[in-house]
C-alpha cells in the first residue's frame, strides 16, 4: 500500500516536468505546427485544400530569440500569379494656394504615373519569386514663380520637364497570413530593377535665342524594399497595396544641350522613409 502511494506521488511530480521538457523540445526543434481542414465544396468563400494540408506554421528560433510568429497559409506552393500594379500622383498649384502663401504668381502642374505588369511562381508556401516590367512617366510644367523674402528675390518661368523610364525587375515576395480562411495577409517584397530612359528639359519659349533644350539619357539600378497588404476579393483574385520604405539607387546621366554642349553626371543614394510617390495599387490573378 505504501509503495502504491509512493509510486503515485512520484508520477504526479514527474509528469509535469516531462510534459514541459517535451513542449520545449518541440518548440525549439520544429518548424511546422499544423491542423487539418476538411474540404468544403459547397462554399465559394473559402479556398479548399486537400485533407491534412498544413494551414499555419511558426518560425524557427534564431539564437536566443524565439518570437513565436504564427504564419497562416495564404497561398500554397506550385501556384502561379500574374497581374498589374499602378500608381498616380499629381500636383497642381491651383489646389495649394493656402500652403504656398509665401510664393507669388506660382503656376505649376506635374504628375507621375507608373504601370508594372508582373508574373510570379510560388516555390514554397507563402514564398514567391517573379519578374516585372515597368513604365514610368514624369511631367512637370512651371509657368511662373516669384519668391520675395527680405533680400531674396527669385524669379523663374517657362520651364518644362518630361521623363520616360522603362525598367525590368526581379523580385522575391514573402507573405504572412493573418487568418485561417486565407483571405488577408501582409507581405514584404525585395526587388532589384534596372531601368533605361530619357528626359527632356526646356527653359524659355520657342523662338527665343536664350532658350535651352537639354536632352538626357538615363541608366539606373535600384534595390527596393516594399511592404504591403493583400486581400482576396474572389476565390482566385486578390487586390493589394504596397509602398516603398527603403531604396538604394545608382543613376548615370548623359546630357546634351542645344545639340552642342555635352556632359555627364553620376549619383547614388539611399532612402529610409515612406515614399509617397511609390504607392502602388494592384490586382492579382492566382492560378
Amino acid at each position: 500500500m505504501i509503495n502504491k502511494h509512493i509510486f503515485t506521488l512520484l508520477f504526479l511530480c514527474y509528469a509535469p516536468i516531462a510534459l514541459l521538457a517535451q513542449s520545449e523540445e518541440i518548440k525549439n526543434n520544429t518548424i511546422f505546427t499544423s491542423h487539418t481542414i476538411t474540404e468544403d465544396t459547397t462554399s465559394n468563400n473559402i479556398k479548399t485544400l486537400p485533407l491534412g494540408r498544413k494551414t499555419f506554421f511558426t518560425s524557427r528560433a534564431v539564437g536566443r530569440f524565439n518570437r513565436g510568429i504564427t504564419n497562416y497559409l495564404f497561398i500554397p506552393k506550385k501556384q502561379w500569379m500574374g497581374g498589374m500594379s499602378a500608381s498616380y500622383a499629381n500636383f497642381d498649384s491651383k489646389d495649394s494656394r493656402m500652403l504656398l502663401s509665401l510664393l507669388k504668381d506660382f503656376d505649376f502642374y506635374g504628375y507621375t504615373v507608373k504601370i508594372n505588369p508582373f508574373i510570379g511562381y510560388f516555390f514554397k508556401d507563402n514564398q514567391c519569386v517573379g519578374a516585372k516590367l515597368g513604365y514610368t512617366r514624369t511631367m512637370g510644367r512651371l509657368g511662373n514663380l516669384n519668391l520675395n523674402i527680405e533680400d531674396l528675390d527669385l524669379s523663374m518661368k517657362d520651364m518644362y520637364l518630361m521623363e520616360d523610364i522603362f525598367s525590368g525587375t526581379i523580385f522575391h515576395r514573402s507573405y504572412v497570413g493573418l487568418d485561417t480562411h486565407m483571405r488577408f495577409a501582409v507581405f514584404n517584397e525585395t526587388s532589384l530593377s534596372v531601368g533605361h530612359g530619357s528626359t527632356r528639359f526646356t527653359r524659355g519659349k520657342d523662338g527665343e535665342e536664350s532658350r535651352k533644350d537639354t536632352r538626357t539619357t538615363i541608366t539606373e539600378v535600384q534595390l527596393g524594399l516594399n511592404p504591403g497588404l493583400s486581400v482576396f476579393i474572389m476565390n482566385n483574385v486578390s487586390t493589394e497595396v504596397s509602398f516603398g520604405v527603403l531604396g538604394l539607387k545608382y543613376r548615370n546621366e548623359k546630357q546634351k544641350t542645344n545639340q552642342e554642349e555635352t556632359g555627364s553626371h553620376t549619383s547614388s543614394g539611399a532612402n529610409f522613409k515612406i515614399n509617397l510617390f511609390n504607392i502602388n495599387i494592384g490586382i492579382t490573378i492566382h492560378i
